[in-house]
């Protein structure tokens, strides 16, 4: 064997390793996951919560319409349904854009100057009392039964999130076809660490959490600019159960170009390291 070859069968090991542990890990709790779906065919609920769904805006004048329709057609009682928009200091027209919706009865707009995220995340939790609060990000969509699904986990008194399947939504460049084969992937993923309570991210795509456990480690915080990271992580620090629900489906819209893309996986990765 040569000296070269060494870090090659290293990294062969590893990506082998973490296949089998999430294939044994899949099959080994498919029977429970089949009793959990079973269990969901009929709401555990007496009276379906109160939720409210935050959408952060920075420029997104061209998307964020689409993301509030999304929201409006929603299979979920409209009187236990509150949406709440905040434009984050746009330089565009998203304001404008908010401000068609401002006469709906569930949808709530706010205005603040720029901040970040985590500051509109947290100025729409000041403007609340439900008892679950979910995020959107304004370049998503969600499929009508979405939150019915996921808010059924919150039967189970342990559970503090649950976090969505994402795809790609209208996916055209090559770079967006691989990213969305990649999001394909994640799925599984995603559903192998819940199942072992190993999730490490509560994405910005409908990811939905008990308030109370918000209000118990403290809101969102700048987190490297990778808030939903840094949240799901403090969860774990404290040893809350974050669940994943592959059913409840949210389109996203992925980078269209290699500069793009790679500057997200750059602030990802720098997140990752830093909250880690």
């Amino acid at each position: 064997m040569f000296v070269g070859e060494i870090p090659i069968y290293i990294l062969l090991f590893i990506a082998l390793y973490f296949q089998v542990f999430l294939l044994i890990t899949f099959l080994g709790q498919l029977g429970s996951v089949r009793v959990a779906y079973d269990r969901t065919q009929e709401s555990g609920w007496k009276t379906l919560p109160r939720v409210a769904v935050i959408v952060p805006c920075f420029n997104e004048e061209a998307t964020v319409a689409g993301t509030l329709r999304s929201l409006l057609a929603l299979d979920y009682p409209k009187d236990r349904l509150e949406i709440i928009a905040v434009n984050d200091g746009s330089t565009d027209n998203t304001l404008a854009a908010l401000r068609e919706f401002a006469s709906h009865p569930n949808i709530r707009v706010l205005d603040k100057p720029n901040g970040g995220k985590h500051t509109a995340m947290n100025m729409a939790l000041a403007h609340t009392d439900a008892e679950f609060v979910g995020c959107l990000d304004a370049d998503s969509f969600v499929e009508p039964d979405a939150l019915r699904v996921l808010i059924e986990h919150f039967t189970d008194p342990a559970i503090a999130a649950v976090t969505p399947s994402i795809k790609i939504h209208n996916a055209r460049t090559l770079v967006q076809f691989i990213q969305r084969a990649e999001y394909g992937l994640s799925v599984f993923v995603r559903k192998s660490f819940s199942m072992v309570n190993a999730l490490f991210i509560t994405p910005g795509p409908f990811s939905f959490f008990r308030r109370s456990v918000i209000d118990a480690i403290g809101p969102w915080r700048h987190g490297h600019s990778t808030e939903d990271l840094e949240i799901c992580l403090r969860m774990q620090t404290h040893h809350y159960r974050v669940a994943n629900e592959n059913r409840a489906i949210v389109h996203t819209t992925a980078p269209r170009n290699i500069p793009t893309l790679f500057k997200q996986r750059v602030r990802w990765t720098y997140g990752f390291i830093k909250n880690a």
